[in-house]
């Protein structure tokens, strides 16, 4: 419930920004470098970083002269690996596991914009919130290689036969993900920019198991990457 009411809070702050400032739509796209943080009663488990994407449509919404408003609607990929050599991997007989997940995407930032000159330079935060769409996942062992899909889900009941076995379909996280962005970045005068990004969930995103959630863990999504984007 809170998550809809921050995701309708956000869709009516850039619909009332559009009706009375300068609007330019645009596309953005690039790469990320992501993980999970993992964390039990032992402390944070330790994990690699997944290289990932994303792509999608921007709109920025000029308040000022030196801030604007960007929502943009993003396809994003992200994940995480284990591996013996960390010490993390509990899965018996396996070498690694690499795990890929896919998001829709909406993150709003305030930017605030300097001039140099011609172009300008720029510095942003603000939320975003994120729905998992699915994803895969590939492990090796003895030289052998073996992979299956992920799915979303707020709830894993150890009665679902959908998972295991002949279907390689594993259970993952909780679909929603809200948490906050940062980046700073050069934009030159004919509308082309680029970009550095941090992102970090706030929300605890482990799944509840028979419908019991654990309190002495949690799960967060943890991301940067860079960006290339244009105006239109």
């Amino acid at each position: 419930m809170r998550l809809r009411i921050i995701f309708i809070s956000l869709f009516c702050l850039v619909l009332l920004s559009e009706a009375s400032a300068q609007v330019q739509w645009g596309l953005k796209a690039g790469g990320n470098l992501s993980a999970m943080l993992l964390k039990d009663e032992g402390g944070y488990t330790r994990v690699k970083l997944r290289p990932g994407f994303h792509l999608g449509g921007t709109t920025d919404i000029k308040l000022s002269e030196t801030f604007f408003l960007q929502p943009a609607l993003l396809l994003t990929s992200k994940g995480f690996s284990l591996d013996k050599d960390g010490g993390a991997l509990v899965l018996y007989d396996v070498d690694k596991i690499r795990f890929t997940s896919y998001y829709v995407e909406l993150p709003v930032n305030l930017l605030f914009k300097l001039n140099m000159e011609k172009n300008r330079i720029f510095f942003g935060a603000g939320p975003y919130i994120a729905y998992g769409l699915g994803g895969g996942w590939k492990a090796e062992a003895n030289g052998l290689s073996v992979k299956g899909k992920l799915k979303f889900l707020n709830n894993y009941s150890s009665m679902d036969s959908s998972f295991g076995g002949n279907t390689r379909t594993v259970p993952y996280t909780k679909p929603f993900d809200f948490g906050v962005n940062i980046l700073a970045g050069y934009e030159l005068s004919n509308n082309l920019y680029f970009h550095l990004n941090g992102q970090l969930g706030l929300l605890d995103v482990d799944m509840s198991y028979n419908g019991v959630s654990d309190e002495r863990s949690s799960v967060k999504t943890v991301q940067g990457g860079i960006s290339i984007g244009y105006r239109f």
